[in-house]
């Protein structure tokens, strides 16, 4: 085939290809432009995930009328003219290839009046094609209707997601523009159904409050930091708050969401030791810097940066975190009832747990049968348990000593003790095995879920609870009441309070004295993913609710404890393995022991 010039029919829609990726990206694309045309009022309406209509209406400066067919070609726009402006970007759009590029594979319309203009002007394009186009009277703003989204472009289609994941993308591009235009109000309509209202005061906190819930919000404390070259400002959360995901650290630089390894390294060795790891602090951050001295210009989405003066941006955001990490800086707001009770300032101490790595038996043990259920977690600040690994051979190290997983029954016998609060050791005749205590609870907890599902088994297994109501991020709190009644075969009664709360009534009766409002929001968001099915959603619940209730590695146990635990673990149909595949158990041959001090040839 010849080299030859392709149809701009064509090359808009390889354009579209890198712009219009899912129905979330036509919403930020249209809403950038609203900011950028200095809109104070935006509203979003969208039906079945975008696919089939959205809108984005605002109160912006609008379109001249006859500009309207200009903004519709490709690198087309308002927003710079030289390659000045280019390197010292301070819009959120500057491509001119949204418009053209969204009206190539859809059915759009906008209807605009420049605040300057009497009359406002309507355009109708199909497949980028314009069909219509005439005056109309329109108050000052656009209006932008996008319809059948890719149905010119069917394979386009087989990529997305279902319509759940598609509007749950929406909405997360909505808070994430909303948090970084508080002075903007905020609309946002699903099926009819207003989901999201912000009042465009101009107070980040309240629109963070909006988002993601009281709860979270009242945990944060406010950071300024300046220098000659940078301001950081924000919220961060107190150092005895964490979250175990990083969907509660965002980052904005000049107002403009971004992806940066480098603000995120700052923030990890900033937070480095405070809590367990695999914890993240909440860090709503926002970098200020001369736009000449940062490149927006390096991905298709604008969501990552390029800093000219890396290591100086960096020194800062590290000395400016590490203090607002400091409990100086945080002493104010974390003590202040304790100040303004007491005459004198609170002293600060850290309480230092000294416990031995080993707890030998007095006399010799064997296992029964304590209840272990009635065991209550002392440390209701949760730990993240072990990464979830799958185990296989290739993970045993090889050493001196042969320690192999092994599937017989051997946890009845002499308990000798706990090493580093986190392995259970029992000898059994010529053998001693190590259990890890996280492991083999979680497995535990696994087996009575399995059983509570058996419809013969959920009498016995329920346990009414004082009601606990548990305020959930407005995107999980989406997904979860549309799933109310899969928690309830769990045995998780659980009921819809308002638009982002949820209320728990039951628990199985093993859990009922550790459930807590927290452990309950870590479980959820580990399975807000709208697109899993009935069964996969119930199976990512129980694993994670028999990970994250389980006692942790580091946390010491009473013999009588670990007797409990390991008669229960005894019953179990498969006590071998955690329910992620990870060994509970390695053994140590008596006849590899004396191998290795010389006694055996």
């Amino acid at each position: 085939m010849p080299i030859h010039k392709l149809d701009i029919r064509i090359s808009e829609q390889i354009a579209a290809g890198e712009i219009v990726e899912n129905p979330a990206s036509v919403v930020k694309e249209l809403v950038e432009n609203s900011l950028d045309a200095g809109a104070k009022r935006i509203k979003v309406i969208f039906k079945r995930g975008g696919l089939q209509e959205i809108t984005v209406i605002d109160d912006g400066s609008g379109i001249p009328a006859g500009e309207v067919r200009l903004a519709l070609e490709r690198h087309a726009t308002s927003k710079i003219s030289s390659l000045q402006d280019l390197q010292a970007i301070c819009t959120l759009g500057f491509r001119g290839e949204a418009l053209p590029s969204i009206a190539s594979v859809s059915r759009m319309s906008i209807s605009t009046r420049h605040r300057n203009e009497e009359t406002g002007r309507y355009i109708f394009l199909e497949g980028g094609v314009e069909k219509e186009t005439k005056e109309i009277g329109f108050p000052p703003g656009t209006r932008i209707t996008v319809k059948d989204l890719f149905y010119n472009t069917p394979a386009r289609l087989k990529f997305l997601k279902g319509v759940a994941s598609e509007a749950g993308k929406i909405s997360r591009i909505i808070h994430l523009l909303a948090l970084s235009r508080p002075d903007t109000a905020f609309s946002l309509i699903k099926q009819n159904e207003v989901i999201l209202e912000l009042p465009g005061d101009g107070k980040l906190l309240n629109v963070i409050t909006k988002i993601f819930g009281n709860d979270l919000a009242r945990e944060l404390v406010p950071l300024h930091f300046e220098s000659a070259e940078f301001i950081l400002k924000g919220y961060v959360s107190n150092p005895a708050y964490s979250r175990n995901s990083r969907n509660y650290q965002l980052f904005y630089i000049n107002g403009r969401y971004i992806r940066s390894q480098l603000i995120q390294k700052a923030l990890d060795r900033s937070f480095a030791g405070i809590v367990t790891s695999k914890r993240y602090p909440v860090a709503f951050l926002f970098l200020d810097i001369a736009p000449e001295n940062l490149d927006v210009n390096v991905h298709p989405s604008k969501i990552e940066v390029r800093f000219h003066q890396e290591e100086r941006v960096r020194l800062f955001l590290e000395q400016s975190l590490k203090e607002a990490f400091t409990p100086a800086y945080f002493l104010p707001i974390v003590y202040k009832q304790n100040i303004r009770d007491k005459d004198t300032s609170p002293e600060i101490t850290a309480k230092q747990d000294i416990k031995e790595d080993f707890h030998p038996e007095d006399t010799i043990k064997t296992v029964k049968d304590n209840s272990y259920h009635d065991y209550t977690r002392r440390n209701l600040q949760l730990q993240v348990a072990e990464s979830r690994i799958p185990f296989s051979e290739k993970n045993i190290i090889n050493s001196a000593l042969s320690a192999e997983p092994f599937t017989e029954r051997c946890f009845d016998g002499l308990i000798k003790g706990q090493l580093f609060s986190t392995y259970i050791a029992v000898q059994k005749e010529d053998k001693l095995i190590f259990i890890d205590q996280h492991a083999a609870h979680e497995r535990v907890i696994w087996e009575k879920l399995q059983q509570r599902k058996q419809k013969e088994e959920k009498e016995q297994y329920i346990q009414e609870i004082l009601p606990l109501a548990v305020e959930l991020p407005l995107q999980i709190a989406d997904t979860v009441k549309d799933k109310l009644a899969l928690l309830r075969e769990l045995g998780l009664e659980m009921e819809q309070f308002g638009n982002n709360t949820v209320i728990i009534r039951a628990v199985p009766f093993f859990l009922r004295d550790i459930i807590t409002a927290e452990l309950i929001l870590d479980i959820l968001e580990e399975v807000s993913d709208p697109d899993l099915t009935g069964g996969e959603f119930q199976k990512e619940i129980l694993l994670s609710l028999s990970c994250k209730a389980a006692i942790k590695a580091n946390e010491h146990l009473t013999i009588e404890e670990i007797s409990s635990l390991l008669a229960q673990l005894e019953k179990c149909k498969n006590p071998f393995f955690c329910p992620h595949g990870r060994p509970v158990a390695i053994k140590i041959e008596k006849y590899d022991i004396e191998k290795h001090f010389k006694r055996r040839g």
